[in-house]
């Protein structure tokens, strides 16, 4: 049996009110039980990162960068590159294929769809061309498109949407508790929430290249975002998307009972979720488990 991390097991203790206070305490659990240390990539020992451990719930902070790669700018030719995941007005990418997914979960005639995080991704213009896709809209930090219905993350939200996809954004978050709570308040009561991320692992952090990433300032454990679920009253459930690496998962989040429900039902006949990397050998996921059975 795969021995659990040390910091798994105090995660039951109680935070002490005091600790809540930010600046003092882990910014999930809110334990002042923390590390700080400077820690370099074993590849890089130029790519050094501050960070803040937790020893309680495992979660790992990093100290922002000097330059914010995202917020501020004002045109999608501003924004990094970030390689093929990202769709293009030619090809899909990943933010298509979980919201594909979560439309196949909720089996609705129509869901309206947010892309939350877009960036550079054309992925919207893609998941609009579905046949049980409803509104699709974008929203992120900063307004640097005009080809989509904008929400401003940084405001209330002026609607609510049945899916929320938000593909590598939840690393980016500087108030994991307020983050996520601005990110929550734009799906509805019966709808799904889709991240995606890589989660901190049982390897030394010098050996987690995630963590390495320009403007990443959140490892989160599976121990600190099931903490972030039962405070914000969500069913949380962990999924591995085909053809990624060993840490990626799609972190599901719904508040519905139903559609806990479903997403169970949907992994029960589907083994793994679709990613940009679906299909390239001319077959899904779900097509390869039935070949295999």
């Amino acid at each position: 049996m795969a021995r659990r991390p040390r910091f798994a097991r105090r995660q039951a203790e109680p935070a002490p009110e005091s600790a809540a206070t930010p600046g003092t305490g882990c910014l999930i659990c809110g334990h002042r039980k923390l590390a700080k240390r400077t820690v370099a990539w074993r590849k890089n020992d130029d790519r050094a990162r501050d960070v803040t451990i937790c020893k309680t719930c495992g979660f790992v902070a990093a100290a922002e960068l000097s330059n914010d790669r995202y917020r501020g700018k004002t045109s999608l030719e501003e924004l990094p590159s970030v390689g093929v995941r990202a769709g293009t007005m030619e090809k899909p990418g990943r933010e298509f294929q979980m919201a594909r997914m979560a439309l196949d979960i909720l089996d609705r005639d129509s869901a309206d769809v947010l892309v939350y995080g877009a960036g550079r991704s054309m992925d919207n213009h893609h998941i609009k061309a579905l046949p049980n896709a409803g509104h699709v809209a974008i929203g992120d930090i900063m307004n640097a498109r005009d080809d989509m219905e904008f929400h401003d993350a940084n405001e209330p939200a002026r609607r609510q949407f049945d899916v929320v996809v938000a593909s590598e954004v939840i690393e980016h978050f500087r108030n994991p508790r307020e983050n996520f709570q601005q990110m929550f308040q734009f799906v509805n009561d019966e709808g799904i929430v889709v991240c995606g991320t890589s989660l901190r692992g049982r390897r030394p952090l010098r050996d987690q290249r995630y963590l390495f990433y320009p403007d990443h300032t959140a490892l989160y454990s599976p121990e600190s975002l099931q903490l972030i679920a039962d405070d914000t009253g969500f069913h949380l459930d962990l999924r591995h998307p085909e053809g990624l690496g060993p840490r990626k998962r799609y972190v599901i989040w719904t508040r519905s009972r139903r559609t806990r429900d479903l997403v169970t039902r949907y992994f029960g006949y589907t083994p793994i979720a679709p990613s940009e990397k679906t299909g390239e050998t001319g077959e899904t996921a779900e097509s390869a488990a039935t070949q295999a059975e």
